[in-house]
């Protein structure tokens, strides 16, 4: 019976450690310009980030494309000029 019962600990215990829970999620910053288009990119925590606009995937770019900014400056950036191009 003891054999049983250390089986089951065990099995549980590997199945709640194989678990998909852990999965990483991604930190994302975003904005919206004045003429109301919404900029987002979002750290895939692998040197990437996912660049999005109004919900539409628009590139995938490397932390050394950011050039020295940091993500939300990048956005707040993106957010500032299309709101410059408004007439």
């Amino acid at each position: 019976m003891k054999k049983l019962v250390f089986s089951a600990i065990v099995a549980a215990t590997l199945m709640a450690a194989c678990s998909k829970d852990d999965e990483l999620s991604k930190k994302c910053d975003s904005c919206t310009s004045d003429l109301g288009n919404k900029f987002e990119i979002c750290d895939n925590g692998n040197g990437t980030y996912d660049v999005s606009e109004n919900g539409d995937p628009v590139e995938t770019i490397t932390k050394g494309e950011l050039e020295g900014f940091t993500p939300k400056q990048v956005v707040e950036l993106a957010c500032e000029y299309d709101s410059e191009l408004e007439f």
